[in-house]
This record gives structure tokens, sequence and C-alpha cells, in this order.
């Protein structure tokens, strides 16, 4: 099992079964990297890369990815509650798809603000989560269960909310133009406007 030094480069590599729970990493770069089944619940990344990389049934927990930058990364079945993305690395970083979630949970995390079109989120449990004020156009909520999580000033202009359900969009101070909804749960949206629907 390949150990993470401080100030070291990765590439290529797969990190299978990694215990670090609460442990600090910092400066290290990873490209094109697999971590397998790794419990990083409670640990930080200072000031680290990832690039084309994947994350597949790790627990994230409460990560703290303080100016850490990521491009092309892939969480998988992953648990990946309580992550505040706002502390990472953003400037610079191209428009597209920074951050994949696939058939993950990702509670009670922050997007607050970010520019992040093209996210995708599928597939997942993404309850209490903050898209206030974030520019998410083009990105994919679809098959995610969205309960609790806030939108307000935020960009989705194009976003795919297909098969997603629980969510609470005001389109009065959301940007919804061109967005996918389900027909049923599209009666959600109308929720913000004031009126009475009947059967």
């Amino acid at each position: 099992m390949t150990e993470l030094s401080n100030n070291s480069k990765f590439y290529g590599q797969d990190f299978d079964g990694l215990a670090a729970s609460e442990q600090q990493f910092s400066a290290i770069e990873f490209d094109s990297c697999t971590f397998n089944s790794c419990d990083f619940s409670e640990a930080s990344f200072l000031n680290c890369e990832f690039t084309d990389c994947r994350f597949v049934d790790c627990n994230l927990s409460v990560l703290n990815v303080h100016n850490s930058k990521f491009v092309n990364v892939e969480f998988s079945g992953c648990k990946a509650l309580g992550i505040n993305w706002t502390r990472a690395f953003w400037r610079g970083v191209a428009l597209g798809e920074a951050l994949i979630f696939k058939r993950s949970m990702i509670n009670s995390s922050s997007f607050n603000g970010l520019k992040l079109p093209k996210l995708i989120i599928e597939g997942c449990r993404a309850h209490d989560v903050d898209f206030r004020e974030a520019n998410l156009s083009g990105a994919s909520f679809a098959d995610t269960d969205l309960s609790n999580s806030l939108f307000h000033h935020t960009n989705l202009i194009t976003a795919n909310f297909s098969e997603s359900t629980n969510y609470e969009i005001n389109i009065n101070n959301n940007q919804v133009k061109g967005a996918t909804f389900c027909r049923y749960e599209a009666v959600r949206l109308l929720t913000s406007l004031g009126i009475n629907l009947v059967d």
C-alpha cells in the first residue's frame, strides 16, 4: 500500500483501503489516481491538487479541503457529508466538470457562491446542501434527493433535475430558464407563486 507523503507527486496510482481518518496531508499532487475504500473522514487536504482522480466507496465525511484544487474529480458510492467546498481553491480552474458525484451521500455540504457550471450530482442523497448564490448552469441533479437543500439566487439555467425529488426552488429568485424537471415533481415550482393546486 502506497504511503501518502507530504510534498509528493503521484501519477496513475491506486490507493486501496487507506485508513487516514483525522490525518493531515499537505502539498500533495495527484494525477489520474484512484482511491478505493479509503477512510479520509475528518482528514485534511491542505494545498493539495487532484486532477482526473476517482474516489470509489470512500468515507470523506467532514473532510477539510482548504486551498486544495479539484479538476475533473469523481466521487462514486462515497460518503462525503459536511464538506465545505468553498474552502477549496477554484481560481483558474477551467469551467467544466470540476466535481462529479454519483450514488454518493453529500448531506450538509456547502457550495455557496461557487462557480461550478456542469457540476454533476446524480443518484445522490443531497439533504441540507447549500447551493445559494452559486453558478450551477448546465449542472445535473438527476435522480437525486434534494430534501431541505437551499437554492437562492442560484444560476440553474439548463440544469437537469430529471427524476430528482424533494427540491424547493423559488422560480422568482433563481434562474431556471431551460432547466429540465419531471412533470409530476415540477408542481413544487408552483409553491413559490402562492397559488392553490387541486386535483
